[in-house]
């Protein structure tokens, strides 16, 4: 996005406050999707997790998912909240596999 959507919109900066809420909408809109499709994936695994009697919890792959995200960080979030975001997105994929998927219409 541009710095400066005043130019886009005339000077105004409710307008460009406008637009700009517009464009992170539609990221919410992609990131859900995201989200849902990973929590999907977790859901598969959770699945061959139990067909093959192994257990849903592996510490050792959270913080190997958590490390690697860290180390391709490149901001502006910060490590604390990063780690708060994909704590959050690991914990619902290890609540999916435990549960299953609940699809809401």
């Amino acid at each position: 996005m541009n710095k400066s959507n005043t130019h886009q919109t005339g000077g105004n900066p409710k307008a460009g406050i406008g637009v700009l809420r517009q464009a992170i909408d539609e990221i919410d809109e992609k990131i859900l999707d995201l989200i849902n499709q990973r929590l999907s994936l977790a859901k598969q695994i959770g699945d061959v997790k139990k067909e093959g009697g192994i257990q849903i919890l592996d510490g050792g792959r959270e913080k190997e998912i958590l490390n690697r995200l860290l180390e391709k960080n490149d901001g502006p979030v910060g490590a604390g909240g990063l780690r708060n975001i994909f704590k959050a997105i690991i914990a619902e994929g290890r609540n999916v596999q435990l549960t299953g998927l609940k699809r809401k219409k």
